[in-house]
């Protein structure tokens, strides 16, 4: 089976974690092709594909039939991570939301669930508030991507457990700690494309004293810098 650009290199993300014995929940599974990809190509040995909607879980139980996976990939109704809280995974991924709501899918369970090792986390918007809440609660970023899906340009985020006090910037929430390291070609043209919004913003707001333009001002300045420091 084939995925789009945006689950292969989320695929792609979990296959560098993974071992043979993992157990995946895709939350917002939606057709279930991720985690039904996972197990047929082996990369975990089971997957829960997850949703809060019975039409997108319907979805996915189509797709599991139709590539008979019913034994290893398992469909279940509920909100965010409470359908797997009494099951053994030890990966979870969450991809194609706001960063808030996938905040507060986390905030509401992931303590129940001791042994998960690894989030696979894509954040449609603000992926900064994603990293700020998990970088302050005993997870580290281990790797990060950024991948174009027609038209549109989307993160990707390893996190892991971590016993040790690791110290991260308001840039790091922000740009990613590995993305801003690295700067590959599709960061740059995400953050060149926000340099150009902002100054329209910027030429549209008349009075230079208002505390917008100042604002938005020196998130240009912030950008610039942070492309030019690479």
């Amino acid at each position: 089976m084939k995925l789009s650009k945006r689950l292969d290199c989320i695929a792609a993300m979990i296959k560098k974690q993974a071992s043979s014995d993992d157990q995946l929940a895709d939350i917002g599974t939606d057709h279930g092709y991720l985690p039904c990809f996972l197990v047929k190509q082996n990369i975990v040995c089971t997957a829960y594909a997850c949703d809060v909607a019975e039409g997108p879980l319907n979805s996915s139980k189509e797709t599991i039939q139709m590539l008979q996976l019913q034994d290893q990939v398992i469909p279940l109704l509920g909100d965010g991570l409470t359908p797997i809280i009494d099951k053994p995974v030890t990966m979870v991924s969450i991809s194609g939301m706001g960063g808030f709501l996938m905040v507060d899918i986390l905030k509401a369970h992931l303590d129940k669930l001791n042994q998960v090792h690894t989030l696979i986390l894509q954040a449609n918007i603000c992926e900064y508030a994603v990293r700020e809440y998990l970088c302050s609660n005993g997870w580290k970023i281990i790797d990060e991507a950024i991948v174009k899906d027609l038209h549109h340009l989307y993160e990707v985020i390893v996190f892991k457990r971590t016993d040790k006090h690791i110290e991260y910037t308001m840039l790091d929430y922000r740009y990613g700690p590995i993305l801003r390291k690295d700067q590959p070609l599709l960061f740059k043209q995400k953050w060149q494309r926000e340099v150009k919004i902002k100054k329209q913003i910027l030429d549209s707001i008349k009075d230079q004293t208002h505390p917008k333009f100042q604002e938005t001002k020196s998130d240009i300045l912030e950008i610039e810098a942070i492309l030019n420091d690479h």
